[in-house]
């Protein structure tokens, strides 16, 4: 054979089947078969792996930003062989891992990775709650808290229980404390301020219950042991300039501890001065069992506003003693405040009132009755009054209304009384100011209210403000609403209905239980999430620093309950049996309850407990929609 001819042959053949793999990279590829989740806490370890085809060569693992994006060990790897990614000890975001062949072309594939505490729940969030304190005093409370992307605290609050426990001038500072949140939202947040009142807290440590709905809003309870309270937590904007007009309510006790609401609308001119209307609902000691309240409408009061600090506090100061002579106010945006009313001023010897409420934007401040339309209410007391919880929703046409609503009242030491999808009728005034005025005149075809519920002041506000979750884009108008009835004082929101056609999937939820005792009246706080489809199904945390239920101070709840909507009143619905297991210290007890809920859309309902369960309580509160909170799932990005 020609020697030129067989050194060809040779040549082909040790190329085809030696050499062929290695010295064609089109026929390899490489995968991140096992690849890390979405996000992972700092300092945390997880067993990634990655899987080559057409070659055996070692693989070499890699990561970005470069010094900041943690380690693996081992490195290299063999195909399908697993490597320990550990984070770095800092929340720096977004990581980019990536495996490299070692053959030749070094054919790669990458994933991505966010390194972030507390699912990504970080910047500065304004917070509020108002509720019983171990002392049997309703308190207020509002703040500001930094959190850090590496978990630490900072900020500051405001506290006042209306009977000498309260927060000096210029508020506590939070020095520290903690955030750990779960993937479903659930979680807890600490609070440490430097003030060592033993009430405050629990000797200036204040501990939350927290679920986030989603990464901007949480709903929180104190759930420490000393006091239980409802609110919210939400992201802010800072700096902010307030806008012009707001509409606001709050809610709290005078100085003999029993309940006082107001609400009204101002006008900020010049950024610093106040004039405004407000409703005043105040019990009085006339009648001690049952306290009887004092409607006083319409009143005019000045103010002067003082501009925020850092963490969006700032001060304001009112001619009106029933709104406060002091409060502070903590910044959400420019179309959103917190209000909380602070001790009286060092010459004043006696106990001050207490109050916490919020004020929205009005937008252009230009009203008329056509501003509402289909719309859900909710109007609640605190333990400071007749305890009572009303939801209903209404149909508005040219100054008159129809509807359904449910109220449940409980008699502050008897025997209570309740109305279930009762019908409702009356008429309603809305001035130019967004000041205005709804009456219930017929309920269930007889003349009067629904029960001792006939006269709510409300106060609209921006089309463009959620009052439940002030940092989402939809949902937004309504109104604030007060009670201004003799036998009843409370406060709540009005909210557009949009949507009446069902509720299902991922829900945080709330509620505040007032439970009358021998002593005094008491309260039971709760916040978790649930599923709902055909059944409502959850858990959450129970408040109970009383010790109503007899099983400690707090425990952990789950409940499961169909739910049924209502075939002749569009958007309500029965969640009954609902039926409550709380844990207890031994054998779990079940607690019959009953519940109805009301549609505003498929993401905001209010719900109400049902009287016709004869439980001695009355329960009411927010079902609000979960979004997935922290990084997009992660993706597989495969380089040939």
């Amino acid at each position: 054979m020609n020697r030129k001819l067989l050194l060809v042959i040779l040549v082909a053949f040790s190329t085809t089947y030696f050499g062929g793999c290695s010295s064609n990279p089109k026929h390899l590829s490489i995968s991140i078969s096992t690849p890390p989740p979405a996000s992972l806490t700092p300092g945390a370890s997880v067993q990634i792996a990655a899987t080559e085809t057409g070659t055996m060569a070692s693989i070499d693992w890699t990561c970005t930003p470069v010094g900041t994006c943690g380690s693996f060990a081992p490195t290299p790897t063999t195909s399908g062989q697993s490597t320990t990614y550990t984070a770095p000890a800092t929340a720096v975001g977004a990581v980019t891992i990536t495996a490299t062949s070692e053959a030749k072309g070094a054919p790669s594939a990458s994933a991505n990775v966010t390194i972030q505490a507390n699912q990504g729940i970080a910047g500065n969030f304004a917070f509020y709650v108002t509720g019983f304190d171990a002392g049997q005093s309703t308190y207020s409370l509002a703040g500001a808290v930094n959190i850090a992307a590496d978990g630490t605290l900072t900020g500051e609050q405001d506290f006042n229980n209306g009977f000498g426990v309260e927060s000096p001038a210029g508020g506590d500072m939070i020095t520290g404390g903690s955030l750990s949140v779960g993937a479903n939202g659930a979680g807890t947040l600490t609070l440490v301020t430097n003030n060592p009142n033993p009430a405050i807290g629990v000797n200036g440590t204040e501990t939350f219950t927290v679920n986030f709905v989603n990464s901007s809003h949480a709903l929180i309870i104190q759930s420490d042991g000393s006091a239980t309270s409802s609110g919210s937590l939400d992201l802010q904007t800072l700096p902010s300039t307030l806008d012009s007009n707001f509409a606001f309510a709050l809610t709290g006790v005078g100085t003999q501890g029993f309940i006082v609401t107001t609400g009204g609308v101002f006008t900020i001119t010049g950024g610093t001065a106040i004039n405004g209307t407000v409703d005043v609902n105040d019990a009085t000691l006339t009648t001690l069992v049952p306290p009887q309240a004092n409607p006083s409408l319409g009143n005019s009061f000045t103010g002067t506003l003082m501009p925020a600090d850092n963490f969006g506090r700032g001060a304001m100061t009112t001619d009106n003693a029933e709104i406060g002579m002091t409060l502070a106010y903590y910044v959400i945006g420019p179309k959103a405040i917190r209000l909380v009313v602070t001790a009286p001023d060092a010459t004043d010897t006696n106990p001050g009132p207490t109050a916490v409420g919020s004020a929205f934007s009005q937008g252009s401040g230009t009203f008329s009755n056509t501003s509402i339309g289909n719309s859900v209410f909710i109007d609640q007391a605190n333990a400071g009054g007749n305890l009572f919880d009303a939801v209903g929703q209404i149909v508005p046409t040219s100054g008159t209304f129809t509807g359904v609503a449910d109220n449940n009242e409980t008699a502050f030491l008897g025997a209570g009384m309740f109305a279930d999808a009762a019908t409702i009728s009356g008429t309603y005034t809305i001035g130019t100011n967004g000041y205005g005025s709804l009456s219930i005149t017929m309920a269930n075809g007889t003349p009067g209210g629904l029960l001792d519920l006939n006269n709510l002041g409300i106060y609209l506000v921006d089309p463009s403000v959620n009052v439940n979750d002030p940092n989402n884009s939809s949902g937004g108008g309504g109104a604030l609403v007060v009670d201004l009835d003799v036998n009843l004082a409370g406060v709540g929101v009005l909210v557009p209905q949009t949507a009446t056609t069902g509720f299902s999937g991922n829900y945080a939820l709330g509620l505040q239980d007032l439970i009358p005792t021998t002593a005094a009246s008491g309260e039971v706080d709760f916040v978790g999430n649930a599923v709902a489809g055909t059944n409502l199904v959850g858990s959450g945390t129970l408040s109970d620093p009383g010790n109503l239920f007899g099983l400690g101070t707090v425990d952990t709840a789950s409940f499961s309950a169909p739910i049924t909507a209502d075939a002749t009143n569009a958007g309500r619905y029965e969640i009954t049996p609902f039926t409550v297991t709380v844990n207890g210290n031994g054998a779990p007890i079940m607690i019959p309850d009953m519940a109805n809920a009301y549609e505003a859309s498929g993401a905001q309902l209010f719900w109400i407990e049902d009287g016709a369960d004869a439980q001695p309580s009355v329960f009411g509160g927010q079902i609000q929609a979960a979004s997935t909170l922290g990084a997009a799932a992660a993706k597989k990005v495969k380089k040939p």
